[in-house]
């Protein structure tokens, strides 16, 4: 154990790309920048739906970039473009997942949960089942992948100022550490002064300056091989990392073929595991409803994650020419020869393109860019620790109240994740990302569909799916290829108990279907009059006041049936 928590979270490696002047200077420049952007939004922050919602008010445009923003991040960017680099043809199916995943999200989620209106996805539930479970349900999900996903931006965060704020081959483990400490209470004071509108903007801001930046560099690019496509394909063949098994850069089976896997031989079905889970488990994220939850109606809701997808696709095409790119221009054996070192071809091309001045800008970016990932993470779990505890505990405080509770739990949440993130910089936490997505798609996905679409749908079907989902995730997890058996990525490389390679999701996610279906199937509590306004609710975004009705009409999980939400029927 001593030997693992001792465990440099970066491999060594020659840095001879880091500008670190340059980018310290241009995150001085970026944080002032966001700093007065999120100032101007703090007008928005006087009542509790303003600081968590922005009032319901965010513009359709604005709320496109913020989107696409809360996939833009460290392991999008820098990671996919070494992915594309090693594994090149199945590396790049693999990215359209993401895109097939913001489709999903128009189709399923956008309208009727903004419609819906409310808070957190309790708000949702509650319309199908008892106040309390459907809200704790609600909480542990957001809590959960919030915790997760916290650690690996802060990880992030991390390894952003190891590998872009110092030139020393041996990774700076004190350094990384300080710089999560700053960056974390710079993003605390910017959530605090600009609420979910400041949080809106930044996304964007952030969004506009990465997208320009992978722009212009995939430009630098096709203006080097003077857009001959064919040329670069044809280098970056010649100088891709030699395949065991054979399989070229440009084929099929780098990735997706026999023996992909380390000591595995469950091999395709690993990584056809991994694009179900991105595709379906991705728009599962709570953080990705809220973006839902911000605008002005569902259309624009549908608008604004219908322009996100068709952005994406542009964005993870440019991520492609980076990709081969810095496999045709760098040469062979100069980029991220390692699934470990694939955090350094992007920046290695961008120093290489640009010199000192790119891969400078490049490093304050991708900081601030993180960052921002950071404070929309932060408001989600704010939003759901206020709202869904204090419903499950029968609490109601004055508008007054609650936006003071609320500012205070901004400090509370942001230190402590702070202090919890910090702790794991040295540790590997790559597993929590897929993790979370695995989650998305074995609870939330299932937990949405039957709650909007099955009139029989109830309580304890709500729990068996979301805990059962957990559940079977949660354990294919600890007897996976992420915590043991891979001697290069595993948590704890010298072990091995794994009894799973595959992407838990994909198993999981059905399971929690059946789960949620024998669950309702097995009790007799119904809630018509509750499945009535939520359609009225989903399909026109009213709600009429009357009577309060019981949500059950029999069954052990009846009890305690009153409902505390109004019928819109």
């Amino acid at each position: 154990m001593s030997g693992f928590l001792s465990m440099p979270h970066l491999p060594p490696v020659e840095n001879t790309w880091a500008a670190p002047a340059i980018s310290t200077a241009v995150a001085i420049v970026l944080v002032v920048v966001v700093t007065v952007v999120v100032r101007s939004a703090r007008d928005s922050t006087r009542t509790p739906d303003g600081f968590l919602l922005a009032d319901r008010k965010v513009p359709a445009a604005q709320n496109t970039l913020a989107h696409l923003g809360a996939f833009i991040m460290y392991s999008t960017v820098i990671i996919m473009v070494g992915h594309i680099a090693l594994n090149g043809f199945d590396a790049i199916l693999m990215v359209t997942a993401f895109t097939i995943g913001s489709v999903i999200g128009v189709l399923i989620y956008a309208g009727p949960m903004r419609n819906v209106g409310g808070h957190t996805i309790g708000d949702l539930f509650v319309l199908r089942a008892r106040e309390r479970p459907a809200r704790i349900a609600s909480a542990v999900i957001t809590l959960t992948t919030y915790t997760m996903f916290m650690v690996s931006m802060l990880a992030a965060v991390g390894q952003v100022a190891i590998r872009m704020f110092d030139t020393g081959s041996e990774p700076n483990m004190l350094l990384g550490g300080l710089v999560v400490v700053v960056v974390g209470l710079v993003v605390i004071a910017w959530v605090y002064m600009g609420g979910m509108l400041g949080v809106t903007r930044m996304l964007a801001l952030k969004t506009v300056l990465m997208a320009a930046f992978v722009l212009v560099l995939t430009v630098v690019v096709l203006a080097k091989y003077k857009m001959d496509i064919l040329g670069l394909l044809d280098d970056a063949q010649a100088n891709a990392k030699p395949d065991a098994r054979g399989f070229e850069l440009l084929e099929p089976g780098r990735q997706f073929g026999e023996g992909s896997t380390p000591l595995s031989d469950q091999d395709p079905w690993v990584h056809a595991s991994k694009l179900f889970c991105i595709a379906v488990g991705g728009m599962g994220m709570p953080w990705v409803f809220m973006r839902f939850y911000v605008a002005t109606n569902a259309r624009a809701a549908r608008q604004s994650a219908g322009w996100a997808s068709v952005i994406a696709v542009g964005f993870y095409q440019c991520l492609a020419i980076l990709g081969l790119g810095a496999v045709a221009i760098l040469g062979a054996n100069n980029f991220g020869m390692r699934s470990e070192h694939r955090d350094i071809t992007l920046p290695k091309l961008a120093d290489e393109l640009g010199g000192p001045w790119m891969s400078g800008i490049f490093g304050g970016l991708a900081l601030i860019s993180v960052a921002a990932v950071f404070a929309g993470l932060l408001i989600n779990g704010v939003t759901s620790f206020t709202k869904d505890i204090n419903a499950a505990r029968g609490r109601r405080p004055e508008p007054a109240a609650e936006l003071r509770e609320i500012r205070r739990n901004v400090l509370v949440i942001g230190l402590l994740s702070i202090v919890v993130g910090g702790a794991m910089v040295p540790l590997f936490t790559h597993i929590f990302i897929p993790t979370v997505v695995d989650l998305g798609a074995a609870t939330v996905l299932p937990a949405i569909l039957y709650t909007l679409y099955w009139r029989r749908f109830n309580t304890r079907g709500l729990k068996w799916t979301v805990y059962g989902g957990m559940a079977v995730t949660v354990f294919m997890i600890v007897f996976s290829n992420g915590v043991s058996g891979d001697p290069t990525t595993a948590m704890f490389p010298d072990l091995n108990f794994k009894i799973f390679d595959i992407e838990p999701g994909l198993l999981s996610t059905p399971i929690a279907f059946l789960l949620g279906y024998i669950g309702t199937v097995t009790s007799d509590e119904r809630n018509d009059a509750g499945f009535a306004e939520l359609q009225v609710r989903a399909l026109t975004g009213v709600t009429v006041p009357s009577r309060t009705s019981p949500v059950a009409t029999g069954g052990a999980d009846g009890q305690d049936r009153e409902s505390q939400t109004p019928s819109a029927v």
